[in-house]
């Protein structure tokens, strides 16, 4: 794979082993972050990612996943976007993520074949 992928989540155990599984998975480039503040202060490593995989719920009193996602789009970013969510697919965030366009939810946690199969379905969408 030569994508690029932005990782947003606000478990920095998660953010550093994602890291890793993603670029064994052969990910040519890796941008993690834990926050919008952690975004956008990587603007231009985020907004040239293929793919971004954003946590719905990024803590409490912090800007959800969709807000990156928003972020995201109005800086130009033309990739694909998988939401992880812990939630259930009632949840409000949850539905407000399942509602943007081109966007797919995944439940948490995941299995590596799964984020693998995630992968490659956002890089042939694109």
């Amino acid at each position: 794979m030569s994508e690029a992928v932005l990782f947003v989540d606000d478990d920095e155990d998660l953010c550093e082993m994602m890291r890793a599984i993603l670029t064994k998975l052969g990910v040519s480039r890796v941008v993690v972050a834990r926050s919008l503040r952690d975004v956008e202060a990587q603007r231009d490593d985020a907004i040239t990612c293929t793919i971004a995989i954003l946590d719905i719920n990024l803590g409490n009193d912090q800007p959800s996943g969709v807000k990156v996602y928003e972020w995201l789009h109005r800086e130009g970013f033309t990739g694909r976007t998988i939401f992880l969510t812990g939630h259930a697919g009632n949840d409000p965030r949850v539905q407000e993520a399942a509602s943007l366009s081109g966007s797919v939810i995944a439940s948490k946690p995941l299995s590596v074949p799964e984020l693998r199969d995630l992968i490659g379905g956002a890089r042939q969408a694109i």
